[in-house]
C-alpha cells in the first residue's frame, strides 16, 4: 500500500494540518493513503540558524530521514513533516518547502504561507504539500499556468497556482510509478 506521513513538527493547529493533508491528498495524481501522525516532533536547536531566524531546511530532512529510516522506501512509503518554521537552504532567503526525492522525505514551512483566514492557509499548506510530494514522485518545476508544481517564490505565486496536477505532470507520475 503506497502511503504518505504528514509529520507535524512545531505545527499546533492539528486539525488544520489533517484538513490540508487531506486536500493535499485528494489532488495526487496516483492514490496514496496519507495519515497526520499523532506524534509531535520538535525542532531541536541544531537545525536552526538564530542569526537568520531560520530553520535549515536541509537539516530538518536529515531529521525526518534519521527519525523514518525503516520506514521510507520511496515511492511507495514517503515522509511530508510540516512546520510553523521559516526555512531556508543555503543561498535562498527563505523557501516554502524542501524535497529529497532519494531519500523520500519532504519537509514543509507554514509561517510565510499564514493568512487570517484559516481556510487560505489551509488551502496554501495544501498546495505547498502537494508540491513537495510532486518532488518526492520524481517531478520538477513545470511552467503550465496553475499546475502545483509552478515554482513559487511569493504568496502571490502561491495564491496563483492551483491545488492540481497539470495533464503532463500527471502522466510523468503515472510513468514514474
Amino acid at each position: 500500500m503506497r502511503m504518505i506521513v504528514v509529520q507535524p513538527m512545531g505545527f499546533g493547529d492539528k486539525l488544520l494540518l489533517r484538513h490540508a493533508s487531506g486536500l493535499a491528498a485528494s489532488a495526487l495524481p496516483v492514490e496514496y493513503t496519507v495519515v497526520v501522525s499523532q506524534e509531535e516532533v520538535h525542532l531541536p536547536s541544531g537545525v536552526y540558524d538564530f542569526s537568520r531566524g531560520q530553520a535549515d531546511a536541509t537539516r530538518v530532512n536529515r531529521l525526518l530521514y534519521d527519525l523514518y529510516r525503516d520506514f521510507v522506501e520511496p515511492p511507495e512509503r514517503l515522509v511530508v513533516g510540516v512546520t510553523m518554521a521559516d526555512g531556508y537552504v543555503e543561498g535562498l532567503n527563505f523557501v516554502f518547502g524542501l524535497a529529497e526525492p532519494r531519500r523520500g522525505v519532504a519537509s514543509v514551512y507554514a509561517r510565510r504561507l499564514e493568512a487570517g483566514d484559516p481556510r487560505l492557509f489551509a488551502e496554501r499548506l495544501a498546495k505547498e504539500i502537494a508540491h513537495e510530494i510532486g518532488h518526492l514522485l520524481g517531478l520538477g518545476h513545470c511552467s503550465t499556468p496553475g499546475c502545483v508544481m509552478n515554482f513559487s517564490n511569493s504568496l502571490a505565486e502561491v495564491d496563483a497556482k492551483r491545488l492540481w496536477f497539470c495533464d503532463e505532470c500527471r502522466r510523468k507520475v503515472t510513468g514514474l510509478i
